[in-house]
């Protein structure tokens, strides 16, 4: 019998699992590139004494790659670049802020500064098909132009690696920022690549590059699903892999997800919806969006098609009213699984993470 170690929060859990009963472990393996690669790529990056560093991920790798373009800065005999998060840098005070943006799409920054370099871990994304620089700065800020992203969207369900109205709506908004970006494709905490140029070349270079992280599988009756420390910082967070996987299930299939949750619902959509702050009609309402409003709309969508699961700290109360089925343990889940398919039926098990596509062998040829 087959030991396999799934990540959930800080630690691994056992799945013992019957050979008979594993349609395939999906553990991608991946190759870095080089420190010289990656000095390479930065170097097309101009650098000057008052330069900002706007990091927009938590990630290993975006930290890694923000510490070398700091090096490279002082190697120049420049002073080092100021290293922010997004939040911390920009305001909506347009009479005291400087705009990298347009009157459009206006971005404004508490201090001018000579270079602005935006660093992002690129990923696939259920609503934009990619998440990058630009997305993320729809995401975050330009409220307006994310909800015109949102309601451009052609179906109600997750279209993860699709180039779709909102993608073309976030590259849009982003074409005319007067900054650069980095945009970084990791896997864990190794980077496959990076990618340098305006804020929407650079994205187009890494996404075209993402489309070789796809894995392809046979659909599967039962998906079983854990991912990395980031994707697992809160269930809005660890809910993108489960959207990012779901067109690989069967009609009436199964799919699980391991994420311990540990900063609980996070911000937005989730938490309004089980505070009472938000009812079922404003999911479909036109002209209204806030954070993570498509979970609800996937969940409202998907639920109907597949049974959806989740093991996690969070409590049964939040789940079952999100329609989620919950588990104890990997025992019980492995118990109802094969209760509920057969004893004899397979389940497929996927450690991947953002950086990569579960596709389905007709969706590869």
């Amino acid at each position: 019998m087959p030991e396999i170690w799934l990540k959930y929060g800080n630690t691994q859990v056992a799945l013992n699992i019957k050979l008979e009963n594993l349609q395939a472990e999906i553990s991608p393996e991946v190759q870095n590139i080089s420190e010289d690669e990656i000095i390479r790529e930065l170097h097309s990056i101009p650098l000057s004494s008052k330069t900002l560093v706007l990091t927009l991920s938590e990630s290993p790798a975006v930290n890694r790659v923000a510490s070398m373009l700091s090096q490279m800065s002082e190697a120049k005999g420049y002073q080092p670049p100021e290293i922010k998060t997004l939040e911390r840098a920009a305001t909506h005070d347009s009479e005291k802020g400087f705009n990298i943006g347009t009157a459009d799409s206006p971005l404004y920054l508490n201090k001018q500064y000579s270079d602005v370099v935006f660093i992002s871990r690129v990923s696939y994304d259920p609503l934009f098909g990619f998440s990058g620089t630009p997305t993320l700065l729809l995401r975050r800020y330009m409220y307006s132009q994310m909800l015109k992203a949102y309601e451009s969207r052609n179906c109600d369900i997750p279209t993860p690696g699709a180039r779709c109205p909102p993608l073309e709506e976030a590259l849009t908004s982003s074409s005319s920022i007067t900054a650069y970006s980095l945009e970084v494709v990791e896997s864990g905490s190794i980077i496959l690549g990076v990618f340098a140029g305006k804020v929407a070349d650079a994205f187009r270079k890494a996404i075209e590059n993402l489309s070789s992280t796809e894995i392809a599988v046979e659909q599967t009756k039962s998906l079983i699903l854990s991912g990395t420390d980031e994707s697992d910082i809160d269930l809005s967070t660890s809910l993108n892999l489960l959207w990012n996987s779901a067109h690989v299930i069967q009609e009436e299939g199964s799919a699980v997800l391991l994420a311990e949750n540990r900063r609980g619902l996070g911000k937005g959509a989730l938490k309004m919806f089980l505070e009472g702050k938000l009812r079922v009609d404003d999911i479909a309402r036109h002209g209204f969006y806030t954070e993570g409003l498509e979970h609800l709309l996937y969940l409202q969508n998907l639920r109907e098609r597949y049974q959806l699961g989740i093991l996690s700290t969070l409590p049964q109360w939040y789940l079952s009213k999100l329609g989620l089925e919950s588990y104890r343990g990997t025992r019980e889940l492995l118990s109802r699984l094969l209760s509920r398919y057969g004893k004899k039926s397979k389940i497929l098990v996927s450690r991947i993470g953002y950086a990569h596509l579960l596709k389905t062998d007709r969706d590869v040829r």
